[in-house]
Parts: structure tokens; C-alpha cells; sequence
């Protein structure tokens, strides 16, 4: 895995390396409201917000589907560094 936390300015993109339930999500969930049920698969692609404790954590959003939606999103939490892998770094626009 690429080390993400010196990374600056960038669009980073990250695949879920594990399944997290229902109840897991609900726990770990950073958003005020979100739909019932949502759970994430392995494979699930995240957006990589913000990195914590020199990369070994990340603040990650999801989105239903993979379509970003503007100033939103399904889910949000805090993954470790062995939950996700990083697939794609682009400069921030």
C-alpha cells in the first residue's frame, strides 16, 4: 500500500479489503443520519478525506452505487490502513 499520509493536495481513492455489517457500519458511522441497512462489502470503493496517527487511519466516505454526490455521501467513518488499499491518487482540482 502506497503511504497516503504524505500525500498532499491529492483525490485519493481506496477498495474495502473487508465486510463490514450492518452493526459495524451503524457504530462506526460519522454522519448524524443515515438509511437503514447500509452495510459494505469487500471490494466497495471509499474516498480517502483525511488521514490520522501517520496514516495507520483514515477518515473515508461512501457512496451507494460508486456515484459521488456533491457535499454528500452514505457513509462516513474511520477505517484502519489494513481495512482499505489504495487504487488511485489524483491532483486535487
Amino acid at each position: 500500500m502506497r503511504d497516503v499520509a504524505s500525500v498532499g493536495g491529492t483525490v485519493m481513492t481506496a477498495r474495502l479489503m473487508r465486510n463490514l455489517t450492518e452493526h459495524e457500519a451503524r457504530e462506526r458511522n460519522a454522519l448524524a443520519v443515515t438509511k437503514p441497512g447500509l452495510k459494505l462489502a469487500a471490494g466497495d470503493v471509499v474516498r480517502v478525506v483525511d488521514t490520522f496517527d501517520q496514516g495507520t487511519h483514515f477518515l473515508v466516505e461512501f457512496d451507494r452505487g460508486g456515484k459521488q454526490k456533491k457535499d454528500s455521501c452514505d457513509w462516513m467513518g474511520v477505517l484502519k490502513a489494513t481495512e482499505i488499499e489504495v487504487v488511485d491518487v489524483k491532483l486535487a482540482k
